[in-house]
């Protein structure tokens, strides 16, 4: 992993915790790299809950 995507990692993960969505991320955690790279390798996750 490079040093940009290490500090864009850090970044989008404080982001996150802030309030951010998780579909919001310009990385992915769980490939470690950027999300346009993998996003054919995820299922997209619903913005709202049935109830």
């Amino acid at each position: 992993m490079n040093q940009k995507l290490a500090v864009a990692l850090k970044r989008d993960d404080q982001r996150e915790a802030a309030g951010m969505h998780a579909d919001d991320r310009d990385t992915c955690h769980t490939h470690q790299c950027w999300a346009s790279e993998c996003e054919d390798q995820h299922t997209p996750r619903p913005t709202t809950r049935n109830q």
